[in-house]
């Protein structure tokens, strides 16, 4: 028997009432600051739990484990030591407790840990690791190049902002996407790495301005979020009028009540893949037969006996190659949902006569 395992954590306290039956209220209230204090007390076997186990074939077995901490703690600088090895304990247990083959690296637990690459260099790491961001990233240029039909945004005068264009996601969609728009807008932290990144847009024929300030995605069309940040960062002032966001970023960087107070724009869930119904497991708050295109992308390696680490920058030829497994093993582009509700086809209507 194949065994995969995938990790993930909570992207904020308000997770939690996923798992145990309480109101949301308590745990941003009430229990918020002594959970998030006991979280970072958790030692060893404590500080996850398998939360999930699941069928995928005959021949195939599936873990989601949980690390009792949240987005805004996975990403806190001064604890970096103590969150490392907390998804140390978890991966040396799917490997060794659950013989696990294959192990997947979900929400901020690959961006803490180099895309992958920190954790594959450890000799006493057998498993083969994935980020799983060559399917994520795939899903999104699909996505993207989708809405585009569906809004009948021409090329010609049209602006893709990417926020976190220096990831590893950000940058393959920069890169493939540049041929679809008139002009990007890369938004990143390291200046070094966007504007080498401008360079390699505008070699592929599209105009492309960098910044650091979220102000410049005012003036985009489509939106992509594809950052490490671990809470909502976009606001009101930086969408133009019936803009549309592809949230790619878990935990996400559009809240809820942006929409509420925004209902000209469009928010998607972004890469996300439909799975066989077969296969059933829990998940925090997605929709039935959906997950996210980096837990897809864990399931097609063990289901395919791909015996390599998938971690560090996007391998284009290796992004085609899951994009066709996910077509073959019925994991394609989902449906597009916003907030894990359907979208209604007027909606499209609406935004392409703006």
């Amino acid at each position: 028997m194949k065994k995969m395992a995938f990790l993930i954590h909570l992207r904020d306290i308000e997770d939690i009432a996923h798992i145990l039956p309480l109101p949301k209220f308590l745990f941003n209230k009430i229990l918020k600051r002594p959970i998030l204090s006991l979280f970072w007390k958790l030692k060893g076997r404590n500080g996850f739990s398998v939360v999930s186990k699941f069928h995928i074939n005959d021949e195939t077995t599936g873990h989601i484990i949980l690390i009792w901490l949240t987005g805004p703690q996975v990403m806190n600088p001064s604890k970096n030591k103590l969150v490392k090895d907390r998804i140390m304990d978890a991966v040396f247990y799917a490997q060794n407790k659950l013989k696990c083959a294959v192990i997947g690296l979900g929400a901020l637990t690959a961006s803490v840990t180099k895309s992958g690459e920190w954790i594959a260099k450890m000799p006493e790491v057998r498993a083969r690791i994935t980020h799983g961001d060559s399917y994520a990233a795939a899903l999104a240029i699909t996505g993207v190049n989708k809405v585009i039909q569906k809004i009948n945004l021409p090329k010609k005068d049209s602006t893709l902002a990417v926020v976190g264009a220096t990831g590893i996601i950000g940058e393959a969609v920069s890169l493939a996407l540049a041929l679809s728009f008139d002009k990007l807008v890369l938004v990143g932290r390291d200046a070094f790495r966007l504007k080498a990144l401008q360079g390699k847009v505008e070699r592929r024929g599209c105009q492309a301005v960098i910044s650091s300030d979220l102000v410049q995605v005012r003036n985009a069309d489509v939106v992509i979020t594809a950052t490490s940040a671990p809470r909502a960062i976009i606001k009101s002032e930086h969408l133009k009028q019936s803009a549309v966001v592809f949230e790619v970023s878990q935990p996400r960087n559009v809240s809820e009540s942006l929409v509420k107070q925004r209902p000209d724009i469009l928010v998607i869930d972004g890469s996300m893949a439909s799975v066989p119904k077969n296969i059933r497991f829990w998940w925090m708050s997605l929709p039935p037969q959906h997950t996210f295109g980096c837990m897809a992308e864990t399931i097609l390696q063990a289901i395919t006996n791909d015996d390599r680490h998938h971690v560090g920058k996007v391998d284009f030829s290796f992004m085609g190659v899951i994009a066709e497994r996910g077509r073959a093993f019925g994991f394609p582009a989902a449906e597009f949902t916003s907030f894990n509700e359907k979208i209604p086809p007027e909606k499209f209507l609406e935004i392409s006569s703006r």
